[in-house]
């Protein structure tokens, strides 16, 4: 019987180079299916994209190391999430981009990625996003931080993703409304 612990330091090493006290182990990594929106390879930085997933300023994982084969447009793959990005992982994760499956039913994938991808564009999480929709929708209220939100539109589409993902109807008087103000 083995004297070591099975609570192991591997994934909070991993990505860094390792010193020789380091044993073998067996981690976890938050995996999410998505789309490429352009040509990737496997092990390339990537974040969420026009809808997708490709190239950006603020990644949020890598392709699929293990892939063979480059990824065209369109096609489906496996994104790795960056070690020590999740909030809690266990086989069903959370990353505050991605939202809570669990609160929610499981939403149409394209739609679940564009406000993954429109709420990072915002500097929000989709939770937040989506409670700022909910509050202008019942209250009339918009997101307002100072400038921060200046000239940030609310495109068209919003509202289509927005009953996709959390199965609320948006009254018709409501789908062309904005979300975001600034103070000035």
């Amino acid at each position: 019987m083995s004297k070591r612990s099975v609570s192991t330091d591997a994934l909070e090493t991993l990505g860094q180079i390792i010193d020789d006290n380091q044993k073998r182990d067996a981690i976890h990594l938050a995996v999410i299916p998505m789309v490429a929106v352009g040509k990737l390879f496997a092990g390339q930085d990537i974040g969420l994209v026009d809808g997708g997933a490709g190239p950006c300023d603020n990644p949020l994982g890598i392709v699929d190391p293990f892939l063979k084969v480059v990824v065209q447009p369109g096609q489906r793959f496996w994104m790795v999430l960056y070690p020590r990005m999740v909030t809690s992982l266990r086989h069903v994760w959370t990353h505050p981009a991605f939202g809570d499956e669990l609160s929610r039913e499981a939403p149409d994938d394209a739609s679940k990625a564009w406000m993954a991808r429109f709420a990072a564009e915002a500097g929000l999480s989709v939770d937040d996003l989506i409670e700022g929709a909910d509050a202008r929708i019942q209250h009339g209220e918009y997101l307002c931080d100072g400038g921060r939100w200046e000239g940030f539109v609310t495109p068209p589409e919003f509202w289509t993703h927005y009953e996709a993902v959390t199965g609320r109807v948006v009254p018709d008087t409501e789908k062309s409304a904005a979300i975001f103000t600034c103070s000035c």
